[in-house]
């Protein structure tokens, strides 16, 4: 018997199948961001006709998404007051590289900041995952509260990727030859320096990744380069010179900034295959 979640959205009941497990994970939104209030640049008309001067709002789902599944109307917005909105285009750019496909640009009119923001995400189309945590799952029915436009960007995914995968070709830079580890971390927005330039080794050096040792004993290691850089998305690659499983990672707050200026908190998330919780 499927199980059932109810939601009342603008005044309407609404009944929904709720996600079912794929691999031990429910498939869920795992944050919705809104990250600049009318003020798209002119740029994101590449990634939406019409998007310029709009609402931008990621969304980072707990497991990567079918494509051809994706549609703007999958998701309702809804505001403070109750008023509801649908995106006027989704998109998985620019976090397009393999493995990195669960974060969906919303664009269109989600609220006003100052005085209705965006409160809620619903999915509420069939939006399916890709499959590569086990067998595909729908996410319609599921739903996430939103980050409002002041705060900063925090960490929300963190997953170990698999070793054949990190010679796959993507559009950031990868790590160098003789890692051991890569940990993939993903930011609820996008994140670059206060002056607009990508992260560097100084950056590098702030991250710290708990690892356990075989004995039992765990300890806080700075990885050895950072990657993924230079594509304008919400990753990071983590290149770490040992193999003890890291079980969490942490970036120390006022360091990087989201699109609307807003320095990051403190932040950790726990370290998994498919999706993370804060520790």
């Amino acid at each position: 018997m499927k199980t059932f979640l109810y939601f009342v959205a603008g005044g309407l009941a609404a009944m929904m199948p709720v996600a079912q497990a794929a691999n031990g994970q429910t498939a869920r939104p795992l944050s919705a961001f809104f990250g600049l209030d009318n003020a798209l640049p002119a740029g994101a008309n590449f990634l939406c006709q019409g998007a310029s001067g709009q609402d931008g709002m990621p969304i980072v789902l707990s497991h990567t998404v079918d494509a051809d599944t994706l549609q703007a109307e999958d998701f309702r917005i809804v505001t403070r007051s109750g008023s509801e909105h649908t995106p006027l285009c989704s998109t998985l750019r620019p976090a397009s590289d393999p493995g990195e496909l669960r974060t969906v640009l919303l664009i269109g009119e989600f609220g006003d900041a100052a005085s209705d923001p965006p409160a809620t995400v619903l999915v509420v189309g069939d939006l399916f995952s890709d499959g590569a945590a086990g067998d595909p799952v729908n996410f319609r029915g599921t739903e996430t509260n939103v980050t409002p436009l002041d705060a900063g960007p925090s960490l929300v995914l963190a997953e170990v990727v698999p070793a054949d995968r990190w010679s796959t070709e993507g559009r950031g830079s990868a790590c160098p030859e003789g890692i051991q580890q890569v940990v993939r971390v993903t930011w609820a927005g996008g994140v670059r320096l206060p002056n607009g330039d990508d992260p560097g080794d100084a950056e590098r050096a702030l991250y710290r990744v708990t690892v356990e040792r075989p004995d039992g004993s765990s300890d806080e290691i700075v990885p050895a380069a950072l990657a993924d850089l230079g594509d304008n998305d919400n990753n990071h690659l983590l290149c770490l010179d040992t193999s003890a499983p890291a079980v969490s990672v942490s970036f120390p707050g006022g360091h990087l900034v989201d699109p609307n200026q807003d320095l990051n908190p403190d932040t950790r998330v726990a370290v998994s295959g498919g999706s993370a919780e804060v520790p």
